[in-house]
Order: C-alpha cells, then sequence, then structure tokens
C-alpha cells in the first residue's frame, strides 16, 4: 500500500505522540504517587524468612494492591537456615524473586559482584534519598562504586534483649517494696533469680529457656557478653587488636563459667536443646521458663500464639560485673531489601521495594510492634503498641554506640573472602553444653586460631588477586567501647 504524504506526516505525528506518553507513564511510574509503566496486570515476586513479621508484611501487601491494582504481589517465606542457598539457586536458575530481603552470606559485595543486584540510582533520587538519615547511605557498605543497592531498614537498637515473665518473678517473691518486679542487671542476677524461680517451680518451671534445635540459638545466649566487654560477640572479631578474640578476651570464658553454671543449677528448661526458637517462646508465655533472651519480634509473636499473654516485661542485656562494659554498635550503611537484576518488571518493582522503605511503612511497622525503622520519625514512643514495646524502645535510646567502620575507608576491605571454620561458635557451644567439650577454654583458643589463620589467609589471598591491602586497616587502636567512635564516616553518591 502507497501512503500520501499527509498520511506519512499524521502516522509520524502519531508515533512521535506515543512515545512521548509512554516516556511520561514511565516517569510517572517511578514515583509512588504514579500509575504502572505496564499495562494489565503484573505479578511481583517478593522473599523474605520472616515469621511473626508476616502478618505486617500482608498488611502492606494489602495497601500496596489497593493504591496500585494492576499489581499484585506473591510473596514467599523461605526457611531461616535455607534462605542464602535457596536464594543462590534462584539466580542460578534465572528464576530470582523480583525484591528479596538480602541474607547475610554471601556478603552484600559478593552479591553485586556475581550480578544478582540492580543499582537504584535511576530512581534514588536526592529527594529520595534525603527521606532517610544521612548515615543510611554508605560507600563501601551498601553504595558500591557511586551505585547504590539497598538501604537499611532497621533503626539502631540492641537487637537482642532479655524477656522476664513478670507472673513467675512475682511468685518467686523477685519484687521490690513496692511490689514491682525486680528486672536483673547482671550475669549474677540473672544467675540467682533463675535459681530461685527453679526453686519456687519444683520440675513445674523453670528459671530460663531457650529453644536451640535451629543451632543459632546457643550464641543468641552468648550476645550477653556484647554488654559485657566484647567488642562484637556474635563474629568474636575484636577492632581494638585487629584479630578474633574468643580466647584473648577473657569474656567469652567468663560467660561460658556463668551459663553452665545456670545449667549445674538446674535452672534452664530441660528441653532447651530440642526445642526450636517458636517452640521456645510460646513455652515462655505459657510459663514454662521465666527468662528468655529474644528480639522484638518475640511480642508480634506472643500476638499471635498467645494474644492474651501480657504478665512480662523488656530488659537490657545483662552484663557481667556492677557497670556495664560495652554496648550494641551500629555503623553507617547497612542492608534491607534489594531489587533482583533478572527482574522482568524493574518499575513496577521499584514501586514496591519504595513502599516498603517509606516512612509511613515505617510508622505502621512501628506501630505493630515489629521494631525500629531507619527513619527517627517512625521511633516515636507515641506509636509504641505496648507498655513492653516502649519498654524497647528506651532501651534503643541508651543501648546502642556508634562503631569505627574501616571497611568504609579502605573499601578493598570487601575483597578479602573469609571462608567459615568449623567447629564454629555454635558447635563449640553445643558440645559444651552437651558435655562432649570439656575445656573451654582450650576450645576458644583453637577457634580463635583458626578464625585468625583464616583471615590471614583470605587477606593474602585478595593481595594474590591484586588488591592492594594493610594490615594495620583491621586495627582500631583508640576504640573506646563505651563511646561513639567518631567521626561518622557516611557518604552519599547524591548529597
Amino acid at each position: 500500500m502507497r501512503l500520501n504524504k499527509g498520511t506519512v506526516r499524521l502516522v509520524s505525528i502519531v508515533v512521535a505522540l506515543a512515545a512521548v506518553g509512554s516516556l511520561l507513564l514511565s516517569a510517572c511510574s517511578s514515583g509512588q504517587g504514579g500509575s504502572s509503566a505496564s499495562s494489565g496486570t503484573v505479578t511481583i515476586e517478593y522473599w523474605d524468612w520472616w515469621v511473626t513479621q508476616g502478618p505486617t508484611i500482608d498488611n502492606e501487601i494489602k495497601l500496596f494492591q489497593e493504591k496500585y491494582p494492576n499489581i499484585r504481589i506473591k510473596k514467599t517465606t523461605q526457611v531461616t537456615d535455607k534462605y542464602p542457598e535457596l536464594l543462590q539457586l534462584a539466580f542460578k536458575g534465572g528464576n530470582s524473586p523480583d525484591v528479596f530481603l538480602i541474607p547475610d552470606t554471601p556478603q552484600l559485595n559478593e552479591q553485586v559482584q556475581q550480578g544478582w543486584l540492580m543499582p537504584l540510582n535511576k530512581w534514588a533520587s536526592k529527594e529520595w534519598q534525603s527521606t532517610f538519615p544521612a548515615t543510611a547511605f554508605a560507600e563501601g557498605s551498601n553504595v558500591l562504586n557511586g551505585k547504590i543497592y539497598t538501604v537499611p531498614y532497621d533503626g539502631p537498637g540492641p537487637w537482642l534483649q532479655l524477656y522476664v515473665n513478670t507472673k513467675l518473678f512475682k511468685e518467686a517473691g523477685l519484687v521490690d517494696a513496692n511490689g514491682e518486679v525486680k528486672l536483673p542487671k547482671t550475669w549474677d542476677e540473672v544467675r540467682a533469680d533463675a535459681k530461685a524461680i527453679s526453686r519456687q517451680g519444683n520440675g513445674k518451671y523453670y528459671g530460663f529457656g531457650f529453644g536451640n534445635k535451629q543451632k543459632f540459638a546457643l550464641p543468641w545466649q552468648m550476645m550477653m557478653a556484647q554488654n559485657a566487654g566484647a567488642a562484637d560477640a556474635q563474629t568474636g572479631f575484636d577492632a581494638r587488636v585487629g584479630q578474633y578474640a574468643w580466647a584473648s578476651n577473657p569474656v567469652y570464658g567468663n560467660w561460658i563459667k556463668f551459663f553452665l553454671g545456670m545449667k549445674e543449677d538446674g535452672s534452664i528448661i530441660p528441653n532447651a536443646m530440642s526445642m526450636d526458637d517458636e517452640m521456645a517462646r510460646a513455652s515462655f508465655a505459657d510459663g514454662k521458663f521465666a527468662m528468655l533472651v529474644g528480639g522484638s519480634w518475640n511480642m508480634t509473636g506472643w500476638k499471635k500464639t498467645n494474644p492474651n499473654f501480657q504478665d512480662y516485661a523488656v530488659a537490657q542485656m545483662p552484663y557481667d560485673g556492677q557497670e556495664q562494659a560495652s554496648y550494641f554498635y551500629t555503623s553507617p550503611g547497612g542492608k534491607g531489601w534489594a531489587i533482583s537484576s533478572q527482574t522482568k518488571h524493574p518499575e513496577e518493582t521499584w514501586l514496591w521495594f519504595q513502599w516498603l522503605n517509606s516512612k509511613d511503612a515505617a510508622v505502621r511497622w512501628v506501630q505493630a510492634g515489629q521494631g525500629l525503622r531507619v527513619q527517627p520519625e517512625a521511633n516515636q514512643l507515641e506509636y509504641a503498641p505496648t507498655q513492653q514495646f516502649a519498654q524497647f524502645m528506651k532501651l534503643a535510646q541508651n543501648d546502642v554506640k556508634m562503631a569505627p567502620a574501616p571497611g568504609l575507608q579502605h573499601p578493598e576491605m570487601n575483597q578479602v573472602k573469609q571462608q567459615a571454620v568449623q567447629p564454629n561458635i555454635q558447635a563449640i557451644l553445643e558440645g559444651l553444653y552437651t558435655g562432649q567439650i570439656k575445656d573451654y577454654k582450650s576450645a576458644l583458643q583453637d577457634l580463635e586460631k583458626r578464625q585468625n589463620a583464616e583471615l590471614a589467609r583470605a587477606i593474602q589471598d585478595a593481595q594474590a588477586r591484586g588488591t592492594k591491602l594493610d594490615t594495620s586497616w583491621w586495627t582500631v587502636k583508640d576504640w573506646d567501647l563505651t563511646k561513639d567512635y567518631g567521626p561518622t564516616m557516611a557518604t552519599s553518591p547524591n548529597k
């Protein structure tokens, strides 16, 4: 068919207008108030490992889909300890979720190097970044070579607390002159209270409990060392000396003696090693034991499984001696959710990512009692849903300090790939608790030696691959564990 000049001109105008319309539609879709960039219904795959937080995420999905009826969110909650492996398999198979909660392993920079994460700079404008604290973005953490890959969702706060069953404390007479429960502050007080409660329970209930079936709860108990002189009780690394210090720092051995002492007293519930974390949480609410280490997710878990349970209080993780010797720590940057590089719907996926990280969603998260969020505006006491959550919020104001982050000054440190050593601290604590390991000092010395050897090997390996490294970067001699370390080394590519 032949077209005359008028027809050609008309077709050209129509095509041009269509292109402009497409660009406008795409531009609108990058803001939360805009519409979808694709016609028809788009399904966004979303992964996390959250159980107790599930209802809150479900509510966000409901609200989001009401706002964007042409976008459906398909949520998958994976098993916690299988999540990293399942995510890796999904990426290898080319069917990764569009939005996912970033796992601890592999490290974030490794996930970026493997091409898992999509940079957010296309959407992460100055205006969007300004909705977060300046410390939320840091080169070497969640910003790599100027590209933003994620933003933290958690606000600064101790990620573990001590939960106290106030009914059992009162039955054991552990109250002050006004009849109020005396919350334990030190390890000695925890042990004495656990012993008194177990004696009162006479086999019906115990002073202390945990659930180690999933093989992560024993290191949680050891996090009591975090307020007692440990630089990092989770990993055992001490930046003040630039090495792992499981044996060199006596706080870990002292905690083991304290904890095994509670077991010898008969103060720990007998089935602690066979319960999982959720079973332990339910047993605590049912009055089977009086003290439980856990995070703020405990409170939302009880709302679901034991909705009438209110006989508990939230206390700071106890410390050794009369004064707190260290704190929980934070550093600039951090991680939360990410967008997959494999997504076929980047604009719609960004809308969901942006929604999850919005101030409104952050306020709803706090109001639901799920924890603190990175936006300070969300962490107001008026948003606390319960008295216990208000206790947690007050703890967070005083129990967190800024730690040094040499990796932000020297991003080359991220090229050091340490391999996990076995047996690790979890396996060692299991052996000590069950009696299979008798000598805790030798076990800690061996772990310290093996991890420091692995660090040295990993540094040498990175150097052999051409990375220029100085081993002194791992040491921060002037760090006082009782004070914020400064100056803050946060950077943002668009600020």
